[in-house]
């Protein structure tokens, strides 16, 4: 396995004896091997007669290859579930595939060394495998994501339930996102030992500030913690340069103590094929491994690549992983065309004429796809997803028309598995800001708001819009701006509660919740006004005196909420982001400084 420093010189014994045998054994146990997962989306399109099968399909070969690596552990980085609020059939997948491959009489080598409740939830505070009840061999460790995060009444999620049914291991629950405090599972196998940290999906932009602002505690290994590996599993947007991105987090700014981070949230593999290969970022002083979704969430580029998990093994201070391609993801041809380049050798003013052309495209993307498989499936599922591709078709159309995605995917109905949806119309940048002046511009006619909504937007791109809209016509200058509660507030509880979560009483909770913590701070500044000295004391001899100073301190408390919150948007600020703090049993503070991964 490559080494993260400088192993200790020690004498070899001869080869083949009886030592090495002993010590090849001894190396072979403290072996920890971790089957790495993300986003497998159960509950995705179930109600789509060709792909309902599709996540239940990808989550059950998961643990096929689980059992067939001898994984000693599965991590799960978050949205095992779709759907905030699974359906019961997706609920049943779960269940049917964790007790059928998680249940047995193997034996488990991992041993639990820190103090459990800190780390799990609920009433069971203990991993699974150590229930005298139940016979669990290979243990199951979850984040929850940003589709099955928790809410509503009691603050749960899908996961809960799973974990109380005694699963799967359910850790990661961040209960205060302004002061975050991780503290690891402290796993131990022969002689290696892993310090294993979990951090479910949080508000990106409160994440950022409670990085930047060292409100991020990181509980280390009380005993000897340089002999512990590190491991983060998160579930955030990822930021695609060092300078950083609005609504993502940067990897300069975590724990520098890390070793490895798993990344969890975004949708494209970028797993090299060994550690050699690993990209190396000079900024940050740990390894990323970002094993993608394993099912195809929307028709995007990132979605276009090969799906993959992840087999990682630590040993000591080293690790390698293996990246294994799934079989069971459907076949995703991703093409685009620019009509400009083809408008000398076709005639495409006419809809008959488009139509062919595009014809053609999508022939070629089907004979790519059968290319890749040219045996005949073996399962009814395997021909369902070589019969049925997904296949989208990006059109550039600046300076042409356009025509009806759904009239063009039916004659590919039985040759696609999303024929409605197949063909995607846009214009150049370029070309739709000439269209945009030339119909009104700045002076003239009525601006296209920035946001606005696309025809041919999948339905899980409306929301985002739509909250897109809504922010930008707030923000106008126009009496339709908000006064007394703030955006950020107003986007938690209508898209993320009421709409992301289906959570009927979320507006009420968080007006609520807003206008308490808004009184509380109003009555300490009144406070602290009439605490003052006489002479500095504003004039408070009549009621409406007292109108006055609550209605100037409701006002800079709201200007203050929304500067905080436009300063998290931007999400500026220096590399680093990490403080140690104490933990609970044999977790305690350390220094700072740590040796990089591989």
């Amino acid at each position: 396995m490559p080494s993260s420093k400088a192993p200790a010189k020690t004498e070899q014994p001869p080869a083949g004896s009886a030592a090495t045998a002993t010590a090849s054994a001894n190396l072979a146990d403290s072996v920890i091997r971790i089957l790495l997962a993300s986003d497998t989306h159960l509950g995705l399109n179930e109600r789509d007669p060709i792909r309902k099968d599709d996540a239940k399909n990808t989550f059950e070969e998961i643990f096929r290859i689980a059992v067939e690596q001898r994984a000693d552990m599965v991590l799960l980085t978050g949205n095992l579930f779709h759907e905030n609020k699974p359906s019961r059939r997706a609920m049943q997948t779960a269940i049917e595939v964790l007790r059928n491959h998680c249940l047995g009489n193997g034996d488990v080598s991992l041993d639990i060394l820190s103090d459990q409740g800190a780390s799990f939830h609920g009433n069971y505070k203990s991993v699974n495998y150590e229930d005298p009840n139940y016979n669990v061999q290979l243990p199951v460790f979850a984040i929850h994501g940003d589709h099955d995060d928790p809410g509503g009444e009691g603050g749960l999620s899908a996961l809960d339930l799973l974990a109380s049914a005694n699963l799967l291991n359910y850790f990661g629950k961040v209960p205060n996102t302004a002061h975050i405090a991780l503290t690891p599972l402290l796993i131990r196998k022969g002689t290696t030992k892993l310090a294993l940290y979990g951090m479910g999906h949080v508000n990106n932009d409160q994440l950022t500030r409670a990085l930047e602002r060292k409100e991020f505690n990181v509980a280390r290994p009380s005993s000897d913690p340089e002999t512990w590996f590190n491991v983060l599993a998160l579930h955030q947007n990822r930021a695609k340069t060092s300078t950083g991105t609005a609504g993502a987090v940067k990897e300069a700014l975590l724990p520098s103590c890390m070793d490895l981070v798993l990344w969890g949230h975004e949708r494209e593999c970028t797993l090299p094929s060994s550690v050699a290969d690993a990209p190396v970022d000079p900024g940050v002083k740990f390894a990323v491994l970002q094993p993608g979704a394993t099912v195809a969430t929307e028709l995007a580029d990132a979605e276009a690549g090969k799906k993959c998990v992840a087999l990682l093994q630590v040993c000591g201070d080293n690790y390698k992983f293996e990246p294994i391609e799934l079989q069971t993801a459907r076949p995703f041809v991703l093409r685009e065309v620019v009509l400009a380049s083809h408008a000398d050798e076709r005639e495409l003013e006419s809809e008959e004429g488009l139509a062919e052309l595009l014809a053609e495209q999508v022939e070629d993307m089907l004979a790519e796809v059968h290319a890749k498989f040219p045996t005949t499936p073996l399962t009814a599922a395997d021909e369902n997803r070589q019969k049925y591709p997904l296949l989208r078709l990006k059109v550039d159309y600046t300076g042409f028309s356009t025509l009806n995605p759904q009239k063009f995917g039916a004659r590919f109905v039985e040759r696609v598995a999303n024929p409605s949806s197949m063909l995607k119309f846009h214009r150049s940048n370029k070309g739709a800001k000439a269209t945009k002046e030339s119909a009104g511009g700045k002076e003239g006619g009525k601006r296209k708001m920035a946001s606005e909504l696309d025809e041919e937007a999948l339905p899980s791109e409306v929301p985002q819009q739509i909250q897109g809209l809504v922010s930008e016509m707030l923000a106008g200058n126009t009496k339709d701006q908000l006064r007394l509660l703030p955006q950020r507030m107003l986007d938690a509880a209508v898209f993320e509660g009421f709409v992301g979560k289906e959570e009927k009483g979320a507006i009420q909770q968080q007006t609520d919740q807003w206008l308490e913590e808004t009184r509380k701070k109003m009555q300490r500044r009144m406070a602290a006004e009439m605490a003052r000295a006489d002479g500095d004391a504003p004039n408070l001899s009549s009621r409406k005196d007292h109108e006055k100073l609550l209605e100037k301190i409701a006002q800079e408390e709201f200007e203050a909420a929304e500067a905080a919150a436009t300063a998290e948007g931007v999400g500026t600020g220096a590399a680093g982001g990490r403080s140690s703090g104490a933990g609970p049993s044999g977790v305690g503070s350390a220094p700072a400084g740590r040796r990089p991964a591989a």
